[in-house]
């Protein structure tokens, strides 16, 4: 299936022939982040996306699908801070958390991105929990969130870890950082206890260095009891 946007045609998955229809994509995306950031999931409807964005109707079904894609892409958006199809590690920030050989320094760039990205992701995800709630068919989105969300964890994993290598097994990584990582946790800290985003950064930043990090490998054989409790 194709459509037109100006006068330019676009594919089902949103690639058109140029720019033109990239930057048609991003509004849509943005639209919907910002509707269903404000409004929620049920409230927001395609024709209220469409309107926002200045399209028709028939463009966004057309290039998404329906709301269930648009809400995934949408965190999507929440988390990269674009629309644009590129995977969170493959991002110039990650890139260069990456190639930074400071254990230290690459926990400092790590908090500093997950403290921008935080603000954006808080919003959305309670809309992703809402649509989870009210919308039967969502569990295949669900799922295909929560898969890249763990496929991000153990990308993180890595790179935090360095040359040095991981200090823990790759679960246990995945399980801590999903907790550091969590928007609940910075809504806790930020909203409830009062934190500014410099204190919340800077937190971070300590715990990563600590948790998955700086913390000393275990030898084998309590990973192996570990696993057995």
């Amino acid at each position: 299936m194709a459509v037109e946007l100006a006068g330019q045609r676009v594919d089902a998955d949103g690639v058109g022939d140029d720019v033109q229809a990239q930057a048609t994509r991003e509004s849509i995306v943005q639209a919907a982040l910002a509707l269903f950031s404000t409004a929620g999931y049920a409230a927001t409807t395609i024709q209220a996306v469409a309107d926002e964005a200045g399209v028709a109707v028939q463009t966004v079904y057309a290039v998404f699908g329906n709301k269930r894609e648009l809400l995934r892409l949408a965190l999507e958006a929440a988390v990269t801070g674009v629309a644009a199809p590129l995977p969170l590690t493959e991002r110039s920030e990650f890139t260069a958390i990456a190639d930074e050989p400071d254990a230290r320094r690459r926990a400092a760039m790590d908090a500093a991105m997950t403290a921008q990205m935080s603000p954006r992701i808080a919003p959305i995800l309670k809309v992703v929990r809402e649509a989870a709630a009210v919308d039967p068919d969502f569990a295949t989105t669900l799922a295909a969130i929560t898969a890249q969300r763990r496929a991000d964890m153990a990308a993180a994993a890595t790179i935090l870890a360095g040359n040095d290598g991981p200090t823990l097994e790759l679960e246990d990584a995945i399980g801590t950082l999903y907790v550091l990582y969590s928007p609940d946790v910075f809504t806790a800290l930020t909203g409830e206890l009062g934190w500014s985003i410099e204190q919340y950064e800077r937190w971070l930043a300590e715990m990563l260095y600590r948790a998955v990090i700086a913390l000393p490998a275990r030898p084998q054989s309590d990973v192996v009891r570990a696993s057995k409790r």
